[in-house]
């Protein structure tokens, strides 16, 4: 014979299986211990609750609800006379009751204090994460364990933190989180329920551009065609002393490796461009005494950068960088490092510059992405002046957060004489050096436009991170 589930609400509401008991009692407040097992009251349905905390004494109740707070059903004593099962149903704090004919029942509570929930927010949403944040207290015991789940309850993830983030979450999207605690004992407070929606992936290129408020402001400038000295291209550049422009790439760790940390020189068009924070080693640019980008008989610098550094990269990395074209011819001496910036930038890249070029990955910085990185004040200044450190780039090194102390390559070649490439000295000025001999090389790339921003503020300790 099948049983007949009842769920069991309000006490004076009582139908279908329960049979009424006429029999009046001389005192309807019957102190009862729990070793004994005959009680008799005069309700289909008697609750009974503990006197004190483990004193095992119980009160027949007079409540028409079951208790919400302070109490905690005691499945070992509850039962029935004719057969019938108790049982808490947790979610509904009901009791349910399973018989087949009718039946009195006693059902009863232990006086206990559960955890309680009293508040949960949601914070640090981005395109891939939320965190929430549980306000509990503990009751009799104290809590032990936190039950989180993104999916409405249908799956929870345990964790012994007040405070817990779901990543690898789908942007843009609603999820319906539910959280509760168990105290030491097992017992399990309230479930409260949030829901928060993950953000719109914003395109780094898009990000920083939106750091832009004025010039210099945030160490950004955009080099539109009104500022002096400036590209005119209307690219977005860091500069100054040490701005906030750092970026991890090829690492997903919580804490950035130094060999992952990378620069941002400034935002081209929809393509973000850095430049790796430090150097990768010292190399020749080819071993024969000839300065054109690509000698493909022999080892070349764009060969270590395309091939050794490249394949140094997970797949993953690598489809994170663009295939550029890059200005490769090069430029006179007095256009390298006999002027300003914005010569160096018009010969080199811009309206001026030679129509070599090369489509690939990794290059190095030019010329003019290091005079771009000093304060506005040295963009007038040329690379070197036999006048004198304080008439050149040597003056702006404590201003240019490019200069690295070392004697560095650049991309550019001198386009007059083929055993020579613009190099960057280690005193900060603009010379030349030989195609033979070994110099710093940082890899520089572009970013490709699809890159959307995660996190970070741009510091070291806290770079900017990306899909």
């Amino acid at each position: 014979m099948k049983k007949l589930i009842i769920v069991v609400g309000l006490i004076g509401l009582i139908f279908v299986s329960f049979y009424k008991y006429e029999q009046k009692l001389p005192n309807n407040k019957i102190i009862k211990n729990e070793k004994e097992q005959n009680l008799v009251s005069s309700n289909a349905i008697s609750m009974l609750y503990e006197t004190e905390a483990g004193s095992g004494e119980y009160q027949i109740s007079t409540d028409t609800s079951w208790p919400n707070s302070g109490y905690i059903f005691n499945e070992r004593l509850s039962s029935c006379e004719n057969g019938g099962t108790l049982s808490w149903n947790d979610e509904t704090k009901k009791v349910i009751m399973q018989t087949n004919k009718s039946d009195k029942c006693y059902v009863y509570f232990d006086k206990y204090v559960i955890p309680t929930i009293s508040n949960v927010t949601a914070s640090n949403i981005t395109t891939s994460s939320i965190t929430l944040n549980v306000t509990a207290s503990g009751g009799t015991n104290n809590i032990a364990t936190y039950y989180y789940s993104k999916d409405n309850g249908s799956n929870y993830e345990e964790s012994t933190s007040s405070s817990y983030t779901f990543s690898g979450l789908s942007a843009v999207t609603t999820y319906n989180f539910k959280v509760y605690v168990k105290d030491t004992a097992g017992y399990t407070s309230n479930t409260e329920s949030i829901s928060a929606t993950t953000d719109n992936p914003i395109l780094l290129a898009d990000y920083l551009k939106g750091l832009y408020t004025s010039q210099g402001a945030n160490g950004i400038y955009y080099h539109n065609s009104s500022l002096a000295n400036s590209a005119a291209d209307n690219s977005y550049r860091y500069s100054g002393a040490n701005p906030n422009n750092y970026l991890c790439f090829g690492s997903d760790a919580a804490t950035c490796p130094e060999d992952n940390l990378y620069r941002i020189i400034g935002v081209f068009g929809s393509e973000v461009k850095i430049i790796k924070s430090n150097s990768m080693g010292y190399y020749l640019w080819n071993s024969e005494d000839i300065n054109t980008w690509d000698n493909s008989t022999k080892p070349d610098i764009r060969s270590t950068l395309n091939t050794t550094y490249y394949n140094t990269l997970s797949t993953t990395w690598q489809n994170k960088i663009a295939t550029h074209t890059w200005k490769v011819g090069g430029m006179t001496y007095a256009n390298g490092y006999s002027n300003g910036a914005q010569t160096a930038y018009n010969y080199e890249v811009g309206s001026s510059s030679s129509s070599t070029t090369d489509n690939m990955k990794i290059g190095i910085m030019y010329v003019s992405d290091y005079y771009y990185g000093a304060a506005i004040a040295f963009w007038r200044y040329p690379g070197y002046s036999s006048s004198g450190a304080s008439y050149d780039y040597r003056a702006a090194t404590s201003t240019n957060w490019l200069f690295s102390g070392d004697v560095e390559r650049t991309v550019s070649r001198i386009s007059s004489n083929a055993r020579l490439t613009f190099i960057v000295a280690s005193l900060g000025y603009v010379y030349y050096g030989g195609v033979t001999s070994s110099y710093a090389v940082r890899p520089s790339f572009y970013l490709t436009a699809s890159t959307t921003y995660v996190s970070g503020s741009g510091t070291s300790s806290n770079p900017f991170r990306i899909n």
